[in-house]
């Protein structure tokens, strides 16, 4: 069942995808690197390009909790705790790879599945 909704959250994004090409040549492609997600999150003047790079951080935090839903979480983001803004988020995910120039040939995904147990991780 996970791998399904994995494999449905996956030809949404490619679909939103081909779509926003369309208005906008700033998507990145498929298996998109750490450095071409980071070109496009921080031009902040693209609109479109940041939609996408919300919707993409959220569809990998999600198919994450439904791809660990077996197991111990390790990502637990509050509910309505300071700092959790998908601007400040972005913000820090952006000064956090900025820091580790290492990752930027490796997938965006996998980028952010490093990121969010650091910045959130689980108590206890």
């Amino acid at each position: 069942m996970a791998k399904l909704l994995i494999a449905l959250i996956g030809s949404l994004l490619a679909i939103a995808s081909a779509q926003a090409q369309q208005t906008s040549t700033s998507i990145p492609k498929p298996d998109v690197s750490t450095e071409a997600m980071v070109a496009l999150c921080k031009n902040k003047a693209d609109q479109l390009g940041q939609t996408f790079c919300f919707g993409f951080g959220e569809g990998v935090y999600q198919a994450a909790l439904l791809g660990n839903a077996q197991q111990k979480p390790i990502i637990c983001i509050p509910a309505d705790g300071p700092g959790t803004t998908r601007d400040q988020v972005l913000a820090e995910f952006l000064a956090w790879v900025d820091a580790r120039p290492q990752l930027n040939k490796d997938p965006a995904a996998a980028t952010v599945m490093k990121f969010l147990p650091v910045r959130f991780p689980c108590k206890g």
